[in-house]
């Protein structure tokens, strides 16, 4: 039986169809997003929107992601913003990003799809873990999970006392998560989030035998926690000469960009790309703005510095968003390309209708 599914909401691009059996090796979202070798790609982050209030409008948003898709964008990653909470940042990409990873999973065919991040601390690990296969094995192996403890201490109260200490509660979600989403493996987990007895595991399984979960920031842990636990990392926007030092740092506790073992960095920021090419960097907080030629050094810079996907926000763009992502397509995308990876996963027991 084969798993088959349609474009949704007008997106205009159709999802992957799935064969009955896949792969055990490496995860096709990591080749693709991550290749490796020196080679950096281009990731966007949700909404494809410009705008300048606290929630965008998300009009038209799936029809941009299949653009994005087509015109070669490696990944789109989504936020996990529950609640709007008055001076501590925008609604993300407005919808439930578990929702939204469902529809995307379906209107899209090949780019990555992720979370940065989900945090964990404030959801339970079995519900984590049962969204994230889902989605990986609707999309066709197309999932990475990031993770993180979050940045907007006023959801925290939301979620009860249990949620109280995001960063001391990481440590026992994350085991239990990589317990779920590991090798298939069913002897039984014992934790203060709960018990899981032996032969007691996740359906459905990942697709590819263990999902990738990398971490956002640090967690409150030690940048060697994180180079051990996790099986990549997402930073913030930081200048060249800090970042070649942090992914210096992070080489040599994970290997070689590219090689055996080794486990990918990333660097995210917001983006304000202006209309004259040339137009020289100017300051902006936890991103860059500046003209396409000027960006486009920097970017090979962090390549160059060790950085295996630069990962974009639109937001504070004064310019459509369409305009924008337009010309990252022809001017930049040609010199950050995304490897051709064929997304295939297992669905011996699942069909999902045309809709």
């Amino acid at each position: 039986m084969r798993a088959e599914t349609a474009g949704a909401g007008g997106g205009g691009c159709t999802g992957p169809g799935a064969p009955d059996t896949a792969p055990r090796g490496p995860h096709p979202a990591m080749r693709r997003a991550f290749p490796g070798g020196g080679r950096a790609t281009l990731g966007l982050i949700a909404p494809l929107e410009s705008f300048s209030d606290d929630v965008p409008t998300m009009e038209g948003h799936l029809a941009r992601v299949c653009a994005a898709e087509e015109a070669g964008f490696a990944s789109f990653w989504l936020r996990d913003v529950p609640l709007l909470v008055p001076g501590q940042g925008d609604g993300g990409q407005l919808f439930d990003p578990w929702v939204y990873l469902g529809a995307l999973a379906t209107a899209t065919s090949r780019i990555t799809l992720g979370t940065a991040s989900t945090v964990l601390p404030l959801r339970h690990p079995v519900h984590v873990a049962k969204a994230a296969a889902s989605v990986d094995l609707l999309s066709g192996g197309r999932m990475l999970l990031g993770l993180a403890v979050g940045d907007r201490p006023g959801e925290v109260p939301a979620f009860g006392p249990a949620a109280a200490d995001p960063a001391d509660r990481l440590p026992d979600s994350w085991a239990y998560l990589r317990h779920l989403t590991g090798d298939a493996v069913t002897t039984g987990h014992s934790s203060p989030l709960g018990e899981l007895a032996p032969g007691t595991g996740l359906v459905p399984e990942p697709a590819f035998g263990r999902l990738p979960l990398l971490m956002t920031g640090r967690g409150g842990r030690t940048i060697e926690w994180v180079a051990e636990h996790a099986d990549g990392w997402l930073y913030s926007a930081l200048a060249p000469e800090i970042q070649r030092a942090n992914t210096a740092r992070w080489r040599r506790l994970t290997g070689e960009s590219g090689a055996p073992g080794s486990k990918p960095y990333a660097q995210a920021g917001y983006l304000v790309l202006d209309e004259d090419p040339r137009s020289a960097p100017r300051p902006l907080p936890q991103g860059w703005a500046m003209g396409r030629e000027p960006l486009l050094d920097l970017f090979k810079t962090y390549e160059a510095g060790g950085v295996d996907q630069l990962m974009v926000n639109l937001r504070l763009n004064s310019r459509p968003a369409d305009e924008v992502l337009a010309e990252l397509a022809e001017y930049l995308l040609p010199h950050f390309p995304t490897p051709e990876i064929h997304p295939a996963a297992r669905a011996s027991h699942l069909t999902v209708r045309q809709f």
